[in-house]
């Protein structure tokens, strides 16, 4: 059941009057800052639940996260206000749900502190401000707390360029989709996991040894010899690049344990350097969420969709496509 605005803001002070003022906003704290959001644009707020990061993603999100069982886009915002700070903390922060012109997104905050009721009258401008500046801002109010900035969230949601919402619920199959399934590997790199199908896997092996090669883009950590090969008198068709996961995915190497993936594909021979593949398991695909369209260009159409899996998000990757992002295949 949708949460109403009331029962969003009933523990908050200044909950009772909204509506008696020419403006209401809630006020929330980022980086010791206080700024103003309007009520009329939330949806809900919630604790922030974990947020994945993805690779080549725009710097105005922070990433996507679960929330409703829809996969939705975490506006980074202490990018859009020239912040810094620690990155937000899961179940410490909060997350602001912003509806707005058929637009849905998350905002992380540190805290929410209160409802401020204001006439227009009320609103100072901001000193010295840039006209960039000017757009991203209403002006700022005095209160008991401190200094608040009212923003203005329907130019920041447009400079964001976030598009419109789709209809990326993981409960919306048909009865018939519910019944089918994909089999897919899963596979930990770095503080993510990744889900591939099993049809567009050849092998899954232990590390070999793998040869650098001078001058190889930094998606490519070297070359490996087939299994196949002679390995006492190889030739040199025998060699195959390895991808680095870890590069492409944008995640830091840790100390755990390394597959190398050989990909069932017609074009070449292709191995794939991650973290250890977890598990093989069948998915439905009632669980498996469209890929937000921030996410979408021409270097990351390998990633299909987003499953949800015991509250865990996972990319699904599409091997061959990785061949074109690398440059290893041209279209």
């Amino acid at each position: 059941m949708p949460v109403t605005q009331q029962e969003i803001f009933a523990h908050l002070e200044g909950a009772k009057q909204i509506g008696e003022f020419d403006g209401s906003d809630l006020v929330c704290r980022l980086y010791d800052n206080l700024y103003g959001i309007p009520i009329k644009s939330v949806q809900e707020i919630v604790p922030l639940p974990r947020v994945m990061p993805l690779p080549q993603l725009p710097v105005t999100f922070l990433g996507v996260c679960l929330f409703r069982e829809n996969v939705i886009p975490v506006l980074n915002l202490a990018h859009e206000l020239e912040l810094t700070g620690d990155p937000p903390t899961p179940e410490e922060w909060q997350m602001v749900v912003i509806d707005y012109d058929n637009r849905l997104c998350a905002i992380a905050v540190e805290d929410i502190e209160e409802i401020l009721n204001y006439s227009e009258a009320d609103i100072e401008p901001l000193p010295s401000t840039s006209e960039v500046e000017n757009e991203l801002f209403k002006g700022i109010k005095s209160t008991q707390i401190g200094m608040v900035t009212l923003l203005n969230i329907d130019t920041i949601l447009e400079q964001t360029q976030l598009p419109e919402r789709l209809q990326i619920s993981v409960q919306q199959a048909t009865d018939a989709t519910k019944q089918e399934t994909e089999r897919l590997a899963l596979i930990r790199v770095g503080g993510i996991r990744v889900g591939v199908r099993i049809e567009e896997i050849e092998r899954i092996l232990r590390l070999p040894e793998i040869f650098p090669v001078d001058d190889a883009p930094a998606c490519i950590r070297g070359v490996a010899l087939s299994p196949d090969a002679d390995h006492d008198n190889p030739d040199e068709e025998d060699y195959y690049p390895v991808l680095d996961m870890f590069e492409i995915l944008e995640q830091a190497e840790d100390d755990g344990k390394r597959n190398l993936i050989l990909a069932q594909t017609t074009a070449i021979r292709v191995g794939y350097f991650t973290g250890i593949v977890e598990e093989i398991c069948d998915v439905s695909k009632a669980d498996i969420a469209s890929v937000p369209p921030i996410l979408q260009s021409n270097q990351n159409d390998y990633i299909w969709g987003i499953l949800k899996l015991e509250a865990e998000l996972i990319l699904l990757l599409d091997l061959n496509q990785i061949l074109y992002a690398c440059g290893l295949m041209e279209e």
